[in-house]
């Protein structure tokens, strides 16, 4: 009686499985890779609420009522100014920003014994892809993923406030809300943490929305606004703008 024996896989049959597994795996790598980028701006939306709620607490109540937010002259709040030199004014960039509002210390007599502004934001609010987050007391353009708004203190809770730094501030500032012409190729640049995949834009009101590349015009970033334009927003007489770095990545 002759023993059996066994067969293995031709060289055909590991050919064919080889194709349909490639096959496959370029089928789900698009839909896989669309997730991960959407949860990666999902999360990144909900870190900038974060900080735009503390910004409003700081705002409302405390110390800070009325001047958390920065702006290019002192505000005033229910007729109350204050004096000297001030947190809110005369920024260069949102690290600058951040820099004053996240490291001011009640024993720094440097900046009149002020305290810290955003208790609840830490450096590591302020990274994404792409950021390292700060070690020192000073905040940079390479550890801040985010842009902020400057004189928006007093804007709507519908206008955008803070975005992803991959957005071209002078220009989303500058478009009309109804400009159906400016799409993704015109507001965002290849700057990080999404390039000209996608952003995140964080309004007055604490809310949030990202978008992927498909869904970035002006028009339903701002619909909030109706037909108006940012650029018409002012606080103290100075006009609204994203505190945006020239140094890039």
């Amino acid at each position: 009686m002759k023993a059996s024996r066994k067969q293995g896989f031709t060289l055909i049959e590991l050919l064919v499985v080889i194709v349909i597994i490639g096959i496959l795996a370029g089928a789900l790598f698009g839909p896989i890779t669309g997730a991960l980028a959407s949860a990666r701006r999902s999360g990144m939306m909900n870190v900038g609420r974060h900080i735009v709620q503390a910004i409003i607490t700081a705002d409302a109540t405390g110390r800070y009522r009325g001047y958390a937010w920065p702006a290019d002259s002192n505000g005033e709040y229910d007729g109350d100014k204050p004096t000297g030199p001030d947190l809110y004014q005369a920024f260069s960039s949102t690290a600058d920003y951040f820099t004053q509002a996240l490291y001011m210390s009640e024993t720094d007599t440097n900046r009149r014994n002020r305290l810290k502004v955003l208790q609840e934001i830490e450096p590591s609010d302020l990274v994404a892809d792409g950021y390292t987050e700060a070690t020192g007391t000073t905040i940079t353009d390479r550890n801040c993923a985010w842009t902020i708004a400057s004189n928006a203190g007093r804007a709507a809770g519908t206008t955008p406030v803070l975005i992803s730094r991959n957005i071209n501030g002078s220009t989303f500032a500058g478009t009309a809300g109804n400009d159906t012409g400016a799409d993704y190729d015109t507001l965002l640049t290849d700057n990080q943490p999404f390039g000209k995949d996608g952003c995140v834009l964080i309004y007055r009101d604490g809310s949030g929305k990202d978008f992927d590349a498909a869904g970035v015009l002006m028009r339903d970033m701002v619909s909030g606004l109706g037909n108006g334009k940012l650029t018409d927003i002012e606080q103290d007489g100075n006009a609204f703008k994203f505190l945006e770095s020239g140094s890039g990545n």
